[in-house]
């Protein structure tokens, strides 16, 4: 589990070939760097050992008077918690400061010019090793906040500043979870996100924050507050698609009142919302049979899921198809015509291997037939995949 950057301008996903190179390096070497290591380690033990306490008592001191950060690592993990009392408002401050660093004389920070938050999230972890979680949190809200704020300064919404906004918001709520917090005091903590979410500033962080309510909120009580707050802001309607921005807003909330009944189990309240809307948009719709299914009514989803195909061709040919094989016969014509459709959609070989097992030597001919004759009638042709069956 690791963390790495580089400075070259590589930006096709994954690591540059620096990182891996210097990975290979540190493999090759591994031997020679754990030798030498033990041997440092050594020699700085038998030093400790015959040093007076006063002495390294004086050295410390001495050293945490040039190092802050020495000191704050120091005190942390003896005592839990800084020398000094820092709130969220000093950690923003200090983050802001890296900010004012890296950017330009017009406030703007260059494509590529990625801040080193690491100094930071090392302090987080530190707490973290301690059992302070909620100081830890603490410093991941505010990572999290100056991120949010800064997002119109940089010249990368969803690259490195999008990554690093997502694993604050990952820690911070796992720090929430591990503090073991009961209703009365996580709270605070299920407003905060919920209003961050209906801010929705900047609107491409808007679905962490729904993340992190889904994670936070697992008893009645949790649940219960996260619906009293979303109440007064449910939309009487579903705007059409036409219509983005109010349409995608409304379908937000729509969504997580349905994860709310959901979770509650309020069968009554999550059915009465959703077949109000299923038919008009696909998420609903695979919501409704997924639920239909939790409440073993298969025969309902079966037939649902087969409308579904006609009804959005586009968008749930996959999930839907997916879905009816787990119901399908394995010997029916369903079943097969199903798997046929989904290796064509999908090129998984899994796919092709249970569909050739499901039939038999004279079904398989045809069957081959038909895959083979799709696949050259594609727009592009499939060059590529008729070869990998003829091998087959």
């Amino acid at each position: 589990d690791f963390k790495a950057s580089c400075t070259c301008p590589y930006d096709w996903g994954g690591y540059c070939k620096h990182i891996v190179a210097t990975l290979l390096a540190l493999t090759t070497d591994s031997c020679k760097t754990n030798q030498k290591g033990k041997k440092q380690k050594q020699k700085v033990e038998k030093i400790l050992s015959n040093i007076p306490l006063d002495d390294l008592k004086s050295f410390l001191m001495s050293e945490f008077e040039e190092n802050h950060l020495l000191k704050e690592h120091f005190t942390i993990h003896f005592s839990g918690k800084n020398s000094a009392a820092r709130s969220i408002h000093d950690y923003k401050k200090e983050i802001n400061l890296l900010y004012r660093e890296m950017a330009e004389r017009d406030g703007l920070i260059r494509y590529g010019r990625n801040i080193d938050f690491s100094y930071i999230q090392d302090i987080a972890e530190r707490y973290r090793r301690v059992k302070n979680f909620l100081k830890a949190g603490v410093i991941y809200q505010a990572l999290s906040e100056v991120i949010a704020e800064h997002m119109e300064r940089v010249d990368d919404s969803d690259g490195y500043y999008g990554g690093e906004f997502a694993y604050a918001i990952e820690n911070l709520v796992e720090c929430i979870i591990d503090a073991r917090l009961d209703h009365r005091e996580k709270k605070k903590h299920i407003s905060y996100h919920f209003n961050k979410y209906m801010k929705n500033d900047p609107d491409f962080f808007q679905e962490y924050h729904d993340y992190a309510l889904k994670l936070i909120c697992q008893s009645k009580e949790d649940l219960n507050h996260w619906k009293n707050l979303l109440k007064p802001y449910l939309p009487e309607n579903l705007p059409p698609p036409d219509q983005w921005t109010i349409h995608y807003q409304a379908k937000g909330l729509l969504m997580m009142q349905l994860h709310i009944l959901d979770n509650l189990n309020d069968k009554d309240g999550f059915y009465d919302l959703i077949e109000r809307y299923y038919k008009r948009d696909d998420e609903f719709y695979l919501r409704y049979i997924q639920r239909l299914e939790k409440d073993h009514k298969t025969d309902e989803a079966v037939r649902v899921a087969e409308e579904g195909l006609n009804l959005f061709p586009d968008h749930l040919n996959k999930e839907l198809r997916r879905f009816l094989c787990k119901f399908y016969k394995r010997q029916s014509s369903e079943y097969k015509n199903n798997l046929a459709i989904l290796f064509l959609l999908d090129k998984d070989w899994n796919d092709y291997k249970t569909l050739k097992k499901a039939c038999s030597p004279e079904e398989w001919e045809q069957m081959l037939s038909f895959l083979i004759g799709s696949l050259s009638k594609t727009r592009f042709g499939e060059a590529d995949t008729i070869i990998l069956i003829c091998l087959k």
